[in-house]
């Protein structure tokens, strides 16, 4: 064979393999003949996906609230036994108007908003048409709230004062610091004598109730 025809077979074989390798003919382009390999076909894709997600899920799990106590910062919660009251007395709740009363009445509810308290005073009212009633006793029912805190704070002693010249009107208990009494939640007023415990339409027929407290913190 001469020079020439091997010149020519050389060309040849090379314009061959650039028409077959060209990616933009035929089997070499993309969609033609074998299909790329897909990322979501990867192994390691699936992987690390699934990693991901369990991060996720784990972190949300964590900080989502729960019952039992308050929750810090940190994801821990807290009981409550290390609380301290803190700062100015505040009127937490109060129902209290000037209309007419009339007696008989239901339990008022009021809530502390996500926010820790010491209970420091509880008062009722009583007028009974003008005769008072003895005083017996005040308390609060926690409706909804941390389970680690007191479900109950009835049966407080009150003591009675008088309003124009009126004997026992104005039922009151108060709360040492000593051992706070830690409220943190949804709470009902209670007392002893619903009866004679007034209330008016604008209180909704709930019996008249006044809360004072102080905002508890952390101790230490």
């Amino acid at each position: 064979m001469s020079n020439a025809e091997d010149r020519s077979r050389s060309i040849d074989e090379i314009a061959k393999n650039i028409v077959v390798n060209d990616p933009s003919n035929g089997k070499g382009r993309p969609g033609k003949g074998r299909p790329r390999d897909s990322i979501l076909k990867r192994p390691v894709i699936w992987v690390l996906a699934l990693v991901i997600i369990g991060i996720v899920l784990a972190v949300t799990l964590r900080s989502s609230p729960s019952g039992g106590g308050h929750k810090t910062g940190k994801g821990k919660t807290e009981s409550f036994a290390g609380y301290v009251c803190h700062g100015t007395q505040i009127t937490l709740f109060s129902n209290i108007n000037s209309d007419a009363v009339s007696n008989g009445a239901s339990k008022p509810s009021f809530s502390t908003h996500g926010k820790p308290y010491c209970l420091m005073y509880i008062q009722t009212y009583h007028w009974n048409k003008g005769t008072g009633s003895p005083p017996g006793t005040v308390g609060l029912v926690r409706v909804s709230g941390p389970a680690a805190l007191a479900k109950s704070i009835a049966s407080l002693p009150a003591k009675a004062s008088d309003q124009n010249g009126v004997s026992n009107v104005n039922w009151y208990a108060t709360v040492s610091i000593t051992k706070p009494v830690i409220l943190d939640g949804t709470y009902s007023c209670t007392d002893s004598d619903p009866a004679t415990w007034s209330s008016d339409t604008a209180s909704g027929g709930a019996g008249f109730c006044l809360v004072y407290a102080n905002l508890a913190i952390p101790g230490g």
